[in-house]
């Protein structure tokens, strides 16, 4: 009878402590980040407490009960063991006060910080870590041919190659550790493809998903999709810091398919600036097919895409795109957009089916807009379907548990 109730007890204090769960979300980056904010809400929902750690920020946070600033350095995100020693000495401490019982940690590098440190984690797989150092090092490579030409110095060879050098441990380094976090501990990630890479890596079943969905909240009040009689496009993106050219994300002539064609619709710009020579007053003026709305707060950016019926995803193909499932496919669906992409961002087409149009390269995106324009009843059918998919499938609750069932395998 004793023993009984003793098991009893310690059954019933497991529960308690899973009931006032205290969770650290730890990041070698800062904040906004809407994916940690994201897992942090759905944990709030279930009343636990939430913190974080990461990079300092400039924006307020009301989500977490406390934030917590980690001085990451490059060189610490290289292994270096001095500056590697710095950042864990720091992370100690902020666990020592918060007392989580459990670390979410987001990306490779604070999962491997925190497997050093006896506490309970889940590894939150945001991008296929191999696969975006690869594109790093070709766009770092691209970016020294481009400025390089001809003459190149001997110190800028010795520079390429010392970087080179680095950029190959730093390579090595990530796939060592991402084998063996998803070896010894439960992951997240956003799709099925980085998923399946995760399980064979790791040889492990404790993968779970939680794609970049929109939550419901931020859906509600979107309205269903009206007809249009002309065809407008809309194109939802950020410029790329320093004019940086980014190979998988290349749209290089995108643009200039709406100022060359007037047989392919206009083009909403969202998250992105008139560009300085497209002013009334230059010798350029503005272009009426093409309107450029900047950033938007989101709720006024789901209504401006509404004012449209497709929604691109115009990146050039690139190796890289069985891994990447861009937000906007998603937000452009809730919508109620057909989405157009290109036919190698595969995650997209899976997941969105025949409310997909895929185009091979930029000519084929002509085609596909043009039969759009001779065909706007059935583009509109295809909305109403989307619209309707998305509000019952395409939300962060449906695989919100993912995250607390790798809690709970952790």
């Amino acid at each position: 009878m004793f023993i009984i109730l003793i098991c009893r007890y310690v059954k019933k204090r497991s529960f308690n402590i899973y009931s006032s769960l205290r969770i650290l979300h730890l990041s070698d980056y800062a904040l906004p980040d809407w994916r940690i904010e994201k897992s942090a809400i759905s944990a709030l929902n279930r009343n636990y407490q939430v913190f974080f750690a990461g990079l300092p920020s400039n924006t307020s946070n009301s989500i977490f009960s406390k934030v917590y600033e980690i001085n990451w350095t490059p060189r610490a995100r290289r292994g270096f063991p001095y500056y590697w020693y710095c950042v864990k000495k720091q992370l100690k401490k902020i666990v020592r006060e918060a007392r989580p019982d459990i670390v979410h940690a987001h990306n490779v590098f604070s999962a491997k910080m925190v497997s050093e440190i006896d506490i309970p984690f889940v590894y939150d797989d945001h991008e296929y870590w191999p696969s975006y150092v690869r594109r790093q090092i070709e766009s770092y490579n691209s970016s020294l041919e481009q400025s390089g030409g001809n003459n190149v110095s001997p110190r800028r060879i010795m520079q390429k190659t010392i970087l080179s050098l680095l950029n190959y441990r730093f390579l090595k380094l990530g796939l060592k550790w991402e084998k063996q976090l998803v070896s010894s501990t439960p992951a997240l990630t956003v799709s099925e493809s980085i998923a399946t890479e995760l399980r064979q890596l790791g040889n492990t079943s404790k993968v779970f998903i939680t794609p970049n969905f929109p939550m419901k909240n931020e859906i509600k009040d979107i309205q269903p999709p009206k007809f249009h009689k002309e065809l407008t496009s809309v194109y939802a993106g950020m410029e790329p810091k320093n004019n940086a050219k980014i190979a998988h994300r290349n749209m290089e002539g995108f643009v200039d398919i709406f100022n060359r064609y007037d047989d392919v619709g206009t083009l909403t710009m969202i998250g992105i600036e008139e560009p300085a020579y497209n002013t009334p007053s230059s010798s350029n003026p503005t272009n009426p097919r093409i309107a450029y709305k900047g950033y938007l707060p989101r709720h006024m950016m789901y209504h401006e895409m509404q004012n449209s019926s497709i929604g691109i995803v115009p990146f050039r193909k690139h190796w890289s795109h069985k891994y990447i499932s861009p937000n906007k496919a998603y937000e452009y669906a809730h919508a109620g957009l057909v989405v157009l992409c290109t036919s190698s961002l595969v995650p997209i087409k899976n997941i969105l089916r025949d409310y997909c149009l895929t185009f091979e390269h930029y000519d084929d995106m002509i085609s596909q807009l043009r039969d759009s324009r001779d065909n706007m009843e059935k583009i509109y059918k295809k909305r109403i379907g989307v619209y309707q998919f998305a509000k019952e499938n395409l939300l962060w609750e449906n695989f919100e548990q993912n995250i607390f069932d790798a809690y709970r395998a952790a």
